[in-house]
Order: C-alpha cells, then structure tokens, then sequence
C-alpha cells in the first residue's frame, strides 16, 4: 500500500510510513544486490552468517513496514487479502531453516530458492513502483528505467534456472542479451530448455509487448507537443511582425 492511501491519518503517521517507505526502497536495492551476488557469485561468496543476519535485517524491515501500513489501513481484512503475499515473502525461512537446524528435501530446497527469486521481485517492484510516483523522473524515463528492470531481473533468474542446462548459455552477459531480446520480442538464438525458462520468455515478452506502445505514445504525443508549441511561437512573432 502506497502512502498516499492512507491520508487520512495523522500527519505524524504519515511520516513514519514515509520513512519506512524509503527504508524498504534500500532493502530492495540491498535484496537485488545480494541475490545478484548469490547467482553469479555462488551461494558462499560470503560468510553464511553474515548472509543470515543481511536476510534477517531485510525480513525485518519488511515486516515492519507490512503491519505498520496494516495497522494505518483503513480496510484491514482488504489490506491483508490483497498483499498476503508480500507477509509471506516477508518470513526469514533461511533463518528458520538454520536455527532449528531443519533438513529440506529436494522439492523444499526449490521452493525455499524459489522464495528468494519473489523476493527479489517484490524488491524491483518496489523499486519501479518508487520511481513512478516520484515527481523527479518523467514518464519517459520511468518506462525506461522499468524496461530496464526488468531485463535484468529476467535475466537473473535466466541464468539461476537454465546455468548449467543450456548449452547456448555460456555466462551471465549471454543471459542478459537473451532478455534484452526476449522483452523486445525481437528473438534470440538461445532458447530455453527448462519448463521454467519458457514461462519466463513467455512472461517477459508480454511485459515488453505491453510497454512498448506506451513508449511510442510517449514518443508521439512529445513530439506532437513540442511541433504544436514551436508553431504557435511562429504564428505568435508573425503576427507581432505584421503588427
């Protein structure tokens, strides 16, 4: 729930969900630069309990903010239906798992790995929902920098599932082309060979597909703008010539 929504609160509320907003807004980075680090890096590139504590911090700062925002909402049960998700990506499991010293099938690891990808993805959408409502970038570049985004995430989950798989993919910047070519539907020779990666393709080219005529209009209506104004400045200083 974005801030503005709970403006009927007392203005010393606000702040504090404000805070907490920006305070979740670094999480997420941190949250993309530890999974970032995770993929490409390998699971102990750094001590384990240092990455312990790192996802108990996060899951921390993301608790908070989720009942404090609960606590400020006006609809509590809507509130708690619509971003259930967000709680349940919120539980430090890693820690769980290390502290009760619990043994995980296959299946559990997956989805255990699997939490951490959504987790990195609530992450980029924090990150995109902050950059929309921000009064500092135009729409020009928020639909970039979402394009972006996205590419990136997609291509780091590219790479975690098909690593190892896909003889077509060599390192972490063939990932990279393959998704940059994915969400601009243009194609890639790299073709996923995992159930996972081919939803993936599929997910990432709607996105792209649905992003990039509101680029065009962007484009259009700029350029159409910027044509209509120089030509009313001409009319303008034409008609003071005459005069």
């Amino acid at each position: 729930m974005s801030v503005p929504e709970l403006n009927r609160r007392a203005p010393g509320f606000l702040l504090v969900a404000q805070i907490l907003n920006i305070i979740v807004l670094l999480s997420s980075i941190l949250i993309l630069v530890l999974l970032s680090v995770e993929i490409l890096k390998g699971p102990n590139v750094m001590p384990r309990q240092l990455y312990l504590n790192i996802q108990l911090i996060i899951c921390i700062i993301l608790m908070v903010d989720y009942w404090y925002l609960f606590f400020l909402a006006p609809r509590k049960w809507r509130y708690f239906k619509n971003y259930l998700i967000l709680l349940l990506v919120a539980i430090p499991y890693y820690n769980i798992v290390y502290w009760f010293d619990l043994s995980l099938t296959p299946l559990q690891s997956v989805l255990l790995r699997a939490i951490v990808l959504i987790r990195g993805g609530y992450g980029l959408i924090v990150m995109i929902n902050w950059f929309t409502k921000s009064k500092v970038t135009n729409m020009m570049i928020t639909y970039l920098i979402m394009l972006v985004a996205m590419a990136y995430f997609g291509s780091l989950v590219f790479y975690s599932i098909e690593k190892g798989l896909n003889p077509g993919l060599h390192s972490f910047s063939d990932a990279i082309w393959w998704a940059c070519m994915d969400v601009t539907t243009v194609g890639c020779s790299i073709e996923p060979v995992t159930n996972e990666g081919r939803i993936l393709a599929v997910v990432l080219a709607v996105m792209g597909m649905s992003m990039f005529p509101i680029l065009t209009v962007y484009i259009t209506n700029y350029f159409q703008s910027h044509m209509a104004a120089r030509n009313a400045e001409a009319a303008a200083a034409s008609t003071q010539a005459k005069q």
